[in-house]
């Protein structure tokens, strides 16, 4: 997928945001990535993956600096929208197609100071774990379905409806311009709450017998739209 395509898809996504009420501010850049980072790294503290990178414990200098090279590596690729100004809840989403980022990419972007956390073990569970759930999702991924990436609200305020403002976005979006969304998940009590949201279970996997796996996907109905939202 070029860049051209890429740009196209993510402006579209943001336009139709801007007409439902959202601000150009909650719009990932670089100068609010920071706040994406702290509600992220906040959001997955209790995430079994994260958990599993840590052997366990929670180590939450590192997972912010891993998340910090990632969301730097995406930026221009990765569609990201916040909640509201205050940062609650955030989601990165993959336009249809979107180029995979991984290690080489990330050296790019990274600090000279990140180097060293780049070759830390956390680094390479992580990575080793993407190439199995990239497996499980591809077959579901094609040139009509976005990839929710990363998707977190900030453990005080959890069940306020934060997360759910943005989801209902994406599903409104995706049910205008006749998409798909796909998503994964590690902690099983989430599924349910995904297919509230109306979002069907179309994998379920183990990773080395320490992690559940649920690839999840939404497949909505096309709304006629003249206006395009």
């Amino acid at each position: 997928m070029n860049s051209a395509n890429t740009d196209g898809h993510i402006t579209d996504l943001y336009d139709y945001a801007l007409k439902q009420g959202f601000t150009e501010d909650v719009f990932l850049c670089h100068d609010n990535q920071d706040r994406y980072i702290e509600t992220a790294t906040d959001g997955y503290r209790a995430y079994p993956l994260f958990r599993h990178v840590f052997a366990g414990g929670y180590d939450e200098k590192t997972l912010s600096r891993m998340m910090s090279v990632d969301f730097k590596s995406r930026l221009g690729t990765t569609a990201g929208i916040a909640s509201s100004s205050a940062y609650e809840s955030v989601m990165l989403i993959e336009p249809p197609n979107a180029k995979k980022t991984g290690m080489l990419q990330y050296v790019r972007v990274a600090d000279p100071g990140a180097y060293t956390m780049l070759l830390h073990h956390c680094t390479y569970r992580q990575e080793d774990f993407e190439k199995f759930a990239l497996e499980k999702r591809k077959s579901w991924l094609d040139d009509k379905t976005w990839y929710i990436y990363i998707f977190a609200t900030r453990h005080s305020q959890q069940g306020m409806g934060y997360g759910k403002k943005l989801m209902e976005l994406m599903i409104s979006y995706a049910d205008r311009r006749g998409y798909r969304l796909c998503l994964e998940t590690n902690a099983t009590g989430n599924v349910a709450m995904y297919g509230h949201f109306g979002f069907d279970t179309v994998d379920t996997s183990e990773y080395k017998d320490v992690l559940d796996h649920y690839v999840m996907l939404y497949t909505g109905k096309a709304e006629d739209d003249p206006d395009n939202g």
